[in-house]
């Protein structure tokens, strides 16, 4: 089954979030991790924060993975979008987690993910995948590092 892909609003979109996750730097500490209201076309609908964020995201996991914070914002109501936000203490933290888990996806024989691929648009600093239904945007800002569950069509 073939997704309908736009790759300019696709980067319009990825432009628009990253703008926003700017706003996340700007935070004094941890605890002041925010998500935008809206992404797309859906309004965010929850938020799941502290232990019991990391407690989902070690549980996907299978193993202790979570950050130093850790939310995971719900939009949408029918199908929803996911964003994954983890914040590290240092940025190199980060950058070292979101290799990690760029090198484990792209080494993965048995994986829900597939075509994993860097988006040259944002110096190969953006990777996209798509598995378990849906289209993935996964990338660091700052001390953030990002994954974003969609199903919303970038197409026009």
């Amino acid at each position: 089954m073939p997704m309908d892909f736009n790759f300019s609003e696709a980067v319009l979109k990825i432009s628009s979030l990253l703008l926003i996750v700017v706003v996340l730097n700007c935070a004094d500490s941890k605890a002041e991790l925010s998500a935008p209201q809206r992404i797309g076309l859906k309004e965010r609908t929850r938020t799941i924060s502290g232990n019991q964020a990391a407690n989902i995201i070690n549980k996907m996991h299978n193993q202790a993975v979570a950050a130093a914070a850790n939310a995971i914002v719900e939009y949408g109501k029918e199908k929803k979008d996911i964003l994954y936000i983890s914040f590290y203490e240092e940025r190199e933290q980060a950058r070292e987690a979101f290799d990690l888990m760029i090198n484990k996806m792209a080494a993965a024989e048995k994986s829900p993910f597939f075509h994993l691929m860097p988006l040259p648009a944002y110096k190969n600093k953006v990777y996209f995948t798509l598995g378990m239904g849906a289209r993935h945007y996964i990338f660091i800002s700052g001390n953030y590092l990002l994954w974003l569950q969609t199903s919303q069509s970038f197409g026009g």
